[in-house]
């Protein structure tokens, strides 16, 4: 099975506010223990971006989101990976809920199959961790429409102790004609316990077949290290919200 792997490093905590971009459809989002979705990052279809937002305690550190808009006939893919989740909360836990989509795929030819893939890493666990994520399939061009037309069902991997986690669904799609375009989206909510941290790495791909698909390699534990510094911060202070994007 082909890997599409994901390294990412961070090398600072400044983050700055998105620039306005109108034609910009690729986009990860976040709302904060129910509030309204806040942008992380945005690009242009078939483009990469990262950022941070953080909320009361709660802050997620995404460290890319991209896609291959508009696609080919054989795949379409959209990735996405957190360098951490954190709930930097002395008591009481937290729920993140992301939404990250891009717009204008060329609708395949014949049917095919969506598949879903999460792994990732949780540093330090917590007995009300919880996670469930699924992608959706929506033809035209709607932003982060989710659930969709067609929807992966949902997977729910343990996130409640420290260690590995990974999990994967797919769906069969027939045969779309029109719109001439769609949309897909990663659909995540994550609840953490007070002082958990995690990080993911998800993909969502569209092929005839499930043997070629891109599947992300769980963060490295290395990375375990500049979480427990990034909370370290977190911890002296603030309550933060911030973004930034990269084309």
């Amino acid at each position: 099975m082909r890997r599409y792997v994901l390294a990412f490093s961070l090398v600072g905590l400044t983050f700055f506010p998105l620039a306005p971009d109108a034609a910009a459809d690729l986009l990860a989002e976040v709302s904060i223990n129910g509030g309204a979705f806040l942008p992380i990052c945005t690009a242009l279809p078939g483009g990469t971006c990262g950022g941070s937002v953080g909320v009361g305690g709660l802050v997620v550190s995404m460290a890319a989101a991209t896609s291959n808009s508009p696609g080919t006939p054989n795949m379409a893919f959209l990735l996405s990976s957190a360098l951490s989740v954190m709930n930097t909360n002395a008591s009481g836990t937290a729920t993140a809920h992301l939404l990250i989509g891009d717009t204008s795929w060329a609708v395949p030819t014949g049917a095919v199959t969506m598949l879903s893939h999460i792994g990732g890493t949780v540093a330090i666990g917590g007995s009300s961790n919880t996670m469930a994520f699924f992608s959706s399939f929506d033809p035209g061009t709607g932003q982060n429409v989710s659930p969709g037309s067609f929807n992966t069902p949902a997977v729910s991997p343990s996130i409640s102790a420290a260690g590995s986690y990974d999990a994967t669904s797919s769906v069969a799609i027939p045969s779309v004609s029109v719109p001439p375009s769609f949309a897909m989206t990663e659909n995540l909510t994550i609840t953490l316990s007070a002082g958990s941290i995690m990080n993911y790495s998800a993909s969502t791909t569209l092929s005839p077949s499930t043997t070629v698909s891109p599947v992300p390699e769980p963060v490295s534990l290395l990375l375990v290290g500049t979480s427990l510094i990034v909370l370290g911060v977190s911890l002296r202070g603030k309550r933060t919200v911030s973004t930034q994007s990269a084309a």
